[in-house]
């Protein structure tokens, strides 16, 4: 298999929605409510049409992970919009489809966004994290150190902040 880290194109915005969807439906059921899950599901196409709809070349903070020509994986990032890190960049999502996790290949699309965000004049990142998501255990082995909890404000829910010096 033969993976690939490329900028974000317009043509991935229907992989994106649904990798947020699987990913997920996969990671999230018990954590979050089910009527969320379903909704994501629902609304697939509407969220990747808004995503093609405001696609913009010069304001594309994505990576995608792509393995034998198909979309698997991404990773948004940018500058932090935690008012504890104002000075601070953020990994904002980052999703790779479970029969691709393992590989090693997540941790290089990571890596691509802490490049990216040195290129952008960040010495730090933060990463947020679902309590209860199994994920957490990669944020702590990849570096980062969890500084506090948050918010989730769509719905409510505890999450982990995680610090990098990048």
């Amino acid at each position: 298999m033969g993976f690939f880290i490329r900028r974000r194109e317009k043509s991935d915005c229907k992989a994106i929605a649904h990798i947020v969807t699987v990913c997920w439906n996969e990671t999230y059921k018990g954590i979050v409510p089910d009527w969320y899950l379903e909704e994501l599901k629902a609304n697939e196409p509407k969220r990747a049409r808004a995503m093609e709809d405001t696609f913009n070349i010069n304001e594309n903070y994505y990576f995608v992970l792509e393995v034998d020509n198909q979309v698997v994986g991404f990773v948004r990032y940018g500058k932090s919009e935690d008012k504890d890190f104002e000075n601070c960049g953020e990994v904002i999502a980052f999703y790779v489809l479970k029969e691709y996790q393992g590989k090693g290949w997540g941790k290089r699309l990571f890596q691509e966004a802490i490049n990216a965000l040195k290129m952008m004049g960040f010495d730090k990142m933060i990463v947020a994290c679902l309590k209860g998501n199994p994920t957490n255990e990669i944020y702590k082995h990849m570096g980062g150190k969890y500084i506090k909890d948050g918010v989730y404000e769509r719905l409510s829910l505890l999450e982990n902040i995680y610090y990098y010096d990048i």
